[in-house]
């Protein structure tokens, strides 16, 4: 294991200032999106929207990684040059979700567990070779009625962690992806237990399958109430309940926390990473791995006209700026104006 390499490579993604996109969606969740906006969804039509995200004059301002999915990692841009070689040349890491989906967890009615890792070995090394350097495996929890149990988290933990050592033995950062979801009517209470037990058992469970925690990232959801549970989110207590959570159940040693969306509207994550930011004194690096909260408007915008490239990368653009003022803190939240979407819609 080259831990230098992976320690740089680490820190790199976790840098002030820059963030990464989640373009990582897979085919099925594309035609649920391309349909919405009424975009024939063709491996074409992908690549062409695929570009504008990886191609805009000017990402790697506020972009140090782009997390991709399989046929995404093989395309390449309208001169020819696979959009994993385009990245890298504009200093930007290329990265690849690894794990399979979400199936039942057999005997725990309404929790799920990660499939793919099976053969992961020969799949993360053809990826490393190809110039992939991060990965993202994403576990799911769910809070309900006696959810999360012990044993779900126990299990997703253990894969996580089987996954992040894999990863870490070809050279590639593992991005650990325990998402504790937005979807219920839990409390925030209820959010910030599920994701202390979480980040407890599976930071023991790394520990013990020996993962290189300078050369590791956790993606994360925030401390939110349940979206339908009514309750009216309080972006200065989802601030202070989800620092104190990473604060208290994080390692200080792990090189950096990215944020995911996880189903909240633009505004909503924009001004949530804000409040985080600004209280600071983290051990490690903060920022974002935003996938809906960046491209929701993109893809309306590119829907709309697709010949008018440079509004959709100004759009794009846009974006970007608020998504990297937010990770400093710096964001001045009354520009972001109506820049709003429905809450509900999970980063996949």
């Amino acid at each position: 294991m080259d831990t230098t390499t992976l320690e740089n490579n680490a820190k790199k993604l976790c840098a002030p200032g820059k963030g990464l996109l989640a373009a990582d969606e897979s085919n099925a969740t594309c035609q649920k999106r391309f349909d919405a906006v009424n975009i024939e969804c063709t491996e074409e039509s992908r690549r062409k929207y695929r570009q504008i995200l990886i191609a805009t004059p000017g990402v790697e301002k506020y972009l140090d990684g782009i997390i991709f999915f399989d046929e995404t990692f093989w395309q390449k841009t309208d001169q020819n040059q696979p959009f994993r070689e385009y990245l890298t040349d504009h200093g930007v890491l290329p990265g690849i979700k690894v794990d399979k989906g979400l199936v039942d967890f057999p005997g725990f009615e309404g929790e799920k567990i990660t499939i793919g890792l099976d053969d992961l070995p020969e799949r993360i090394q053809k990826y490393a070779d190809a110039g992939a350097k991060f990965a993202k495996w994403r576990a799911v929890i769910t809070i309900g009625e006696k959810m999360p149990s012990y044993e779900s988290i126990g299990a997703n933990a253990f894969v996580l962690a089987r996954y992040a050592r894999v990863c870490q033995d070809v050279g590639v950062v593992p991005i650990v992806e325990p998402e504790v979801l937005y979807d219920g009517s839990h409390t925030e209470q209820q959010c910030e237990e599920a994701m202390s037990d979480t980040l407890d058992t599976l930071f023991q469970t790394m520990d013990t399958f020996r993962v290189h925690l300078p050369g590791a990232i956790l993606k994360t959801s925030m401390v939110l109430p349940g979206k339908d549970s009514k309750i009216l989110m309080d972006h200065d207590d989802v601030a202070k309940r989800t620092c104190r959570v990473l604060h208290e159940h994080v390692p200080k040693e792990l090189a950096g926390v990215v944020f995911l969306s996880g189903g909240q509207a633009p505004n909503e994550a924009f001004i949530n990473l804000n409040r985080i930011a600004k209280l600071g004194g983290h051990p490690w690096g903060v920022t974002y791995s935003y996938s809906r909260a960046l491209q929701d408007q993109v893809l309306k915008t590119w829907a709309a006209n697709q010949q008018m490239i440079d509004h959709v990368q100004s759009v794009y653009m846009r974006q970007l700026t608020f998504a990297a003022a937010a990770s400093k803190g710096e964001l001045n939240e009354s520009e972001l104006g109506g820049n709003t979407f429905v809450s509900g819609s999970q980063d996949l």
